[in-house]
């Protein structure tokens, strides 16, 4: 995304050129609600100071992951949420406390758990994009004891000059991988082969 204003041409015979035309349901780009969005909140964000991050099925799709995300989610820590509503506040965002089951079960040893978050924040529309701040993270499986809140270093993606904090790939395989999830941890794995091919 940073090499966007390059001009680099590439010059493709004819059988290469439809070989590499992507088929439509290959395509995943950012939905444009969520782009205009994200570049309109972020830069508030940054200067808020908190840690925070692009979580959920759009932290996946930015890094290149064939997934269709349908809302925003921030991920921030219980000291950074404050500061993260601050900086939002002129969004008029609803205050929310959340404990519920996911909708897909784990499925560790041969066994399905249920599987539930909770976090602390706040939620918004801004032109038609949905928006969920998410404070103290956590999740747990069954009757296991509550995760510790998420706190990551996240990967720092540049999407037109804005320099976006990403939940990492490493860090939601893992998270696939204790669920069972493989599927998810599999189109991960794929678009890690993807990039590695293009930089061959």
């Amino acid at each position: 995304m940073s090499d966007s204003n390059k001009n680099t041409h590439v010059y493709l015979d004819e059988a290469t050129y439809k070989e590499n035309i992507p088929k439509p349901e290959e395509l995943f780009p950012i939905p444009s609600d969520l782009l205009g969005c994200l570049l309109e909140i972020a830069p508030k964000i940054l200067k808020s100071g908190a840690w925070w991050s692009v979580c959920g099925d759009l932290s996946e799709t930015i890094m290149g992951v064939h997934v269709r995300p349908s809302g925003i989610e921030i991920m921030t820590d219980g000291a950074g949420l404050s500061k993260v509503l601050d900086a939002l506040s002129g969004y008029k965002a609803t205050p929310i406390a959340v404990e519920r089951r996911l909708n897909r079960e784990a499925e560790v040893d041969l066994n399905k758990y249920p599987v539930f978050e909770r976090f602390t924040g706040a939620e918004f529309t801004w032109n038609g994009a949905q928006v969920t701040i998410q404070g103290d993270y956590q999740l747990k499986v069954g009757d296991w004891e509550w995760g510790d809140p998420y706190f990551f270093k996240p990967e720092i993606i540049n999407i037109s000059t804005v320099r976006m904090p990403v939940m990492p790939l490493g860090l939601r395989t893992e998270i696939y991988i204790t669920f069972g999830w493989l599927d998810r941890a599999d189109l991960i794995a794929q678009a890690y082969a993807a990039a590695h091919k293009e930089q061959v």
